[in-house]
């Protein structure tokens, strides 16, 4: 055999090795990958954030939603009429607390702890809020028309009061959770109740 001889068969010997190796690594497996089949949760730890905090701001929207939408009845001097929007504004006011409650209480745990501190603290200020607006009602149904006088400083009372109120501010306290409040600043409810937020009663 010549050295070229040689030299071929060898040349055929490594192309024939690089082929088996090159086979081998290629081989292929019936079937296909399967998919993480594991749900994503519907609360808590591994949930969608921004699913979550679009929950919390809709339970406050219950209450800012009729909360910026105080009647105007400065242009009329029916006390009787007067009486009755105020009442009416402030029995819807403190439905909306109590709805906002209910809802914060059903949209789950938080998939980081500091929104459950944050949903606590705006269940608690909703809570609040159904109190003293309550009371601001009961005073308002039992003011006398027949004595203007006494009726305007009763109403003057219950306006200052109500617009002491300090709303609930879950997107403030969410800033202690940067996941989640970057997740709210895109949810669509957060951002209706940002837009609304100057307009609640302070």
């Amino acid at each position: 055999m010549t050295r070229s001889s040689r030299r071929g068969c060898a040349l055929i010997g490594v192309l024939a090795t690089a082929v088996l190796l090159t086979a081998g690594c290629t081989t292929t497996v019936d079937g296909s990958a399967a998919a993480d089949s594991s749900p994503v949760p519907a609360e808590g730890p591994g949930s969608d954030p921004a699913a979550w905090a679009d929950r919390v701001c809709g339970a406050v929207l219950s209450f800012a939603v009729p909360a910026t939408s105080a009647p105007d009845f400065s242009r009329t001097s029916d006390l009787p009429a007067v009486q009755r929007t105020v009442s009416s504004y402030l029995e819807t006011v403190v439905r909306g607390a109590q709805q906002g409650q209910t809802r914060l209480a059903e949209a789950g745990r938080a998939p980081e702890p500091g929104g459950d501190e944050a949903a606590r603290r705006a269940r608690d200020a909703l809570g609040k809020l159904e109190k003293d607006l309550g009371g601001a009602k009961t005073t308002v149904d039992a003011m006398n028309p027949d004595d203007p006088a006494a009726f305007m400083a009763t109403l003057a009372q219950v306006e200052s009061k109500v617009s002491a109120v300090t709303p609930p501010n879950p997107l403030g306290d969410l800033t202690a959770a940067p996941r989640l409040f970057r997740a709210a600043e895109g949810a669509a409810q957060c951002r209706r109740l940002s837009a609304l937020a100057t307009g609640a009663p302070r």
